[in-house]
């Protein structure tokens, strides 16, 4: 198959190649996993792109202006399966799926069970593939404004797609049904029911025999040098560590730390290598009794810690500092005053469960230890990095008496949006709202923006469809995406993507946060003020000498 491509700059060290058709999408995925380009790391296919995702802005901008696209790309070949999923068809949007093909609702569930369809990609959660098939009467928009919580196993219908969720997420897909089937398990070889190239049949049904629940398999941990007994949890309280890498087939996003900075100077801080396993606190408000002699470090939001002892004095523990904390006496953990999430690293790190390759809690997907409950015993590793416990100076935090810089790089879809509109992303004031969690970042326009125009007059905003209007109304195809992408849903509100996000998304991506500024918004708590501010990249052939191209 001979490849017409375009290339997009998605970020500072993303790529996306840009196809014809899902055809040569998935021929161009094969060929670049056969011929890896330098610097790559990931390659995540989707309906009619390929994100190519890179160590550093250098790989990506040589690859960028060195791959001409213009080879033959074949695709892989493989042995597939053909599934029989049962589903019960009583979704939500089963009527507004009917007004929008124009069919009864009986020829909705006959037009999805009378066809086969074909598992293109994985994208969204670990589980969550894209079907696909040639003959598709039920090609639908998406909804306006995705719900916060899908059901599991619901079934859905979003473009020429069709799909279904494998736990409880937020999506923005039609649903028209529920099933069953086992679409992720960890006690499977492998832990997702389908897999690339594999055909699925539906067949209507009118309820499922529900059987018991299934879970992922985990390992017991040792009774060994428990740590900390947990008294009062907080809001959420979870294990992370630097999360997980080139799982994108599977649909599983990376996690890990939402603030690099600070869970490695805590780390840093008790003498432990930047990738140990810390607890990562939203909101502070947690209580842990010492099982046994520690050194601890608390970093990231600012909290008042204190540590108790009975008959004897309070002693208030200072943050982004290393502090013993002895048997028998109680860490209280306050509620942030500025910040989002607190860190709290021991020397040797917490112990916990691998679960596919990485220690960290993904809320998306369920994978990875659960959130740490009242009651449970922390236990702590034997992974000492060095013995020394270097000295860090606090990252910064958002601030609550003005806005937030944040530094964007604009695209891969800046093109589907009003020139206006493109203005007003960076002269709106963008306020956190507390639908906001480790998946993305939710903002909503401010009560008034400042549109700096030459009389730098204020404008009253009514209605968010005002501040970021598209110029392009068409459903976009899904396509990757990676930490830092700014989705814009037809309500015009932008989320910004974290840790524990989907692979694919399919809202157009307006721009991405500089890496070095995705904590910021990590750590900005409800109602904090965000102001975008354009950062130029070199990926623009002019900007500098083209460096020397290596044949692709």
């Amino acid at each position: 198959m001979t490849a017409d491509i375009t290339l997009k700059r998605f970020g500072l060290t993303a790529i996306l190649v840009e196809c014809h058709d899902l055809d040569e999408a998935l021929a161009v995925h094969a060929w670049l996993q056969q011929n890896p380009p330098t610097g790559a790391l990931e390659f995540i296919p989707a309906a009619q792109t390929v994100l190519v995702r890179f160590d550093s802005e250098q790989s990506a901008v040589t690859f960028a202006r060195c791959f001409t696209g213009d080879g033959t790309f074949d695709t892989k070949t493989a042995n597939h399966r053909e599934h029989l999923i049962e589903v019960v068809y009583d979704g939500e949007d089963l009527g507004d799926v009917a007004r929008y093909t124009g069919l009864s609702i009986e020829g909705v569930i006959a037009a999805h069970v009378g066809q086969q369809w074909a598992v293109a990609f994985a994208g969204f959660a670990p589980g969550f593939f894209y079907l696909h098939s040639d003959k598709n009467k039920l090609e639908v928009p998406r909804r306006s404004s995705p719900r916060t919580a899908v059901p599991t196993g619901a079934v859905g219908l979003a473009g020429q797609f069709s799909g279904i969720y494998p736990r409880v997420s937020p999506g923005g897909w039609q649903l028209i049904g529920r099933t069953t089937a086992p679409l992720w398990d960890l006690n499977q070889n492998p832990p997702a029911l389908l897999e690339p190239g594999d055909t699925v049949r539906f067949k209507a049904v009118r309820e499922h025999i529900v059987a018991a629940p299934m879970t992922e398999s985990e390992t017991e941990q040792s009774a060994d040098r428990q740590a900390f007994a947990v008294k009062m949890v907080g809001a959420q309280l979870l294990f992370q560590d630097e999360g997980r890498r080139g799982l994108t087939d599977w649909g599983v996003s990376p996690a890990g730390f939402a603030d690099p900075v600070s869970a490695h100077a805590a780390n840093l801080l008790v003498g432990n290598d930047n990738s140990a396993t810390v607890l990562e606190s939203l909101l502070g408000g947690f209580v842990l009794e010492a099982l046994e002699d520690s050194v601890i470090a608390l970093t990231g939001a600012r909290v008042l810690a204190i540590i108790t002892e009975p008959e004897k004095n309070d002693r208030v523990v200072p943050l982004d500092t290393p502090v013993a904390v002895l048997t028998g006496q109680t860490l209280r953990v306050g509620i942030a005053e500025a910040g989002l999430r607190v860190y709290l690293a021991v020397r040797g790190g917490f112990s916990v469960p691998n679960a596919v390759q990485s220690h960290s809690s993904d809320t998306m997907s369920g994978i990875g230890p659960a959130p740490v409950a009242t009651g449970d015993k922390l236990v702590v590793a034997e992974k000492i990095g060095t013995a020394v416990a270097y000295p860090v100076v606090a990252p910064s935090l958002p601030r609550n008496d003005a806005p937030t810089e944040v530094r964007v790089v604009f695209g891969p879809r800046e093109d589907w949006f009003t020139a206006d509109s493109l203005k007003r992303f960076c002269t709106t004031a963008w306020k956190v709202t507390p639908q906001s969690n480790r998946i993305g970042v939710r903002l909503a326009p401010a009560t008034e923006h400042v549109n700096l125009d030459q009389k730098n007059t204020e404008h009253k905003v009514e209605n968010s469809t005002q501040i970021l209007e598209r110029s392009n109304s068409a459903e976009l195809p899904s396509e990757g995406m990676i930490s830092g992408a700014i989705q814009v849903p037809p309500n015009g509100e932008p989320v910004v993507f974290l840790s524990d996000h989907p692979v694919t998304g399919g809202y157009p991506v307006i721009a991405c946060v500089h890496p070095g500024d995705l904590r910021l918004l990590a750590q900005s708590q409800p109602g904090t003020t965000i102001r975008f501010t354009r950062f130029e990249t070199s990926f623009e052939a002019n900007e500098q000498e083209s460096p020397p191209c290596v044949k692709y």
